[in-house]
């Protein structure tokens, strides 16, 4: 195969997603069954009692390991409970993801803080996130869904590469130093790292290599060369606020979502048809948008630029967001080749709603930035109250600052003994 043949093939995909971006209906979605005031205050009830009896039960979980044992079992029939409720269940997803997630979740959890006992509860979530995307598509590819040396290496990528880009601590000689250095080391040159940093990034790269042999699956390379590179460029645009004229704005985040996820998805299969490329690209596309308009607030603060941190400044999100579902609709609705099988065609569908309640998230966080017309016509599909929404992450954030074990356990601690097998 051509040497550039991702790098091509990233090039091709972005063009034609950018494309059908700027194809997309921009009217109000079409998003099923309204949900009323009445049925969302039931929900916000029931919601506020589960996390009561998450918390005060996460509180309870005590030192000895056979106690330990039916302290786990209740607690994942509380989750699970409450799952149901929601319509995620293992019919609506996929048997083997939804009884290998909490291993799968264990496993990852106990190597980085073997690897990185100081890392941070967020960062490590941020990481577990990428780790549930590459189980999501194992289900995709009907690969066995498992935790794997190459999951756990790219997952950890994620808070130590892009966190560091993206921190205005660092220089911006030093990122360009890090970066140059890094990608030789992707490329296959064995250097010697200069600090603990680059000796983390250089081991993640040889957990990698120990699963897949770089004379074997070039391309798998190719893919972690190429989400580097569209990291780097995404830092780029970070310095100053400029006009979307001067700078593909767009195209930079099609990139950088894209080759994220089509790295995940070579990690997890080795090699890629064109159609699995084609899908894996776009689900990174659209994964990126709905963290950008997440994070506008945020990246218009930070003078980071995307097309909803660029808009936020002098137009309301409207039309922006109903081309997003639009957008989401479409990709997700195609055809189910490659995934042409029923368990494959079932995740494709469990993504979907993901992706709805996921912008319905980021509606209710940026809420200033929309039209009071819109937000009216849009709370009336929501799962609960706009207002209700932002209560929510405060509580969660606040009993999470405050959270005391009796057995004198971390948060992270007792995370950890919960997903124990």
């Amino acid at each position: 195969m051509d040497n550039f043949v991702v790098y091509e093939m990233i090039e091709k995909l972005k063009c034609k997603y950018i494309k059908r971006w700027w194809s997309t209906d921009k009217c109000f979605p079409v998003l099923g069954e309204e949900i009323s005031s009445k049925e969302k205050m039931i929900r916000e009830k029931g919601m506020d009692q589960f996390i009561n009896d998450l918390f005060s039960h996460l509180k309870q979980c005590p030192k000895n390991k056979d106690l330990q044992t039916t302290w786990k079992n209740t607690l994942w029939a509380l989750i699970k409970n409450v799952a149901e409720q929601s319509d995620f269940t293992e019919e609506s997803m996929n048997h083997d993801f939804a009884e290998a997630l909490p291993t799968v979740t264990h496993q990852f959890i106990g190597k980085v803080k073997a690897f990185n006992a100081e890392m941070k509860l967020d960062k490590l979530l941020q990481a577990l996130r990428n780790v549930w995307i590459m189980n999501l598509l194992q289900v995709l590819f009907q690969v066995k869904v498992e935790y794997t040396p190459a999951i756990f290496a790219y997952s950890m990528l994620y808070p130590y590469t892009d966190n560091y880009l993206d921190d205005p601590e660092v220089s911006f000689k030093d990122k360009q130093q890090v970066s140059q250095r890094f990608r030789r080391r992707l490329e296959g040159e064995q250097i010697e790292p200069d600090n603990a940093y680059e000796a983390a990034l250089f081991d993640f790269v040889g957990m990698i290599e120990s699963q897949y042999r770089r004379a074997e699956f070039k391309e798998l390379y190719q893919s972690l060369v190429a989400i580097h590179d569209a990291q780097y460029n995404s830092v780029m645009q970070h310095n100053e606020m400029t006009s979307p004229y001067e700078k593909d704005v767009l195209g930079i985040s099609a990139e950088k979502g894209g080759a994220s996820v089509l790295a995940d998805a070579y990690l997890v299969n080795g090699q890629l048809s064109d159609s699995q490329m084609d899908f894996a690209f776009a689900y990174g596309v659209l994964l990126q948008l709905c963290d950008d308009l997440q994070d506008a607030k945020e990246d218009l603060e930070n003078g980071h630029m995307t097309i909803f941190s660029v808009t936020l400044k002098k137009w309301p999100l409207d039309k922006l967001t109903n081309a997003l579902f639009d957008f989401s609709n479409t990709i997700m609705a195609d055809s189910c080749e490659p995934f042409d099988h029923e368990e494959s065609c079932k995740m494709k569908r469990f993504l979907q709603k993901n992706l709805t309640l996921l912008i319905f998230e980021a509606i209710s966080q940026n809420q200033d930035h929309y039209s009071k017309e819109y937000i009216k016509a849009i709370e009336k599909y929501l799962p609960f109250r706009m207002t209700y929404t932002r209560k929510l992450y405060k509580k969660l954030k606040r009993k999470y600052t405050n959270f005391t074990n009796i057995a004198g356990y971390t948060i992270d601690d007792v995370i950890l003994i919960a997903t124990e097998m």
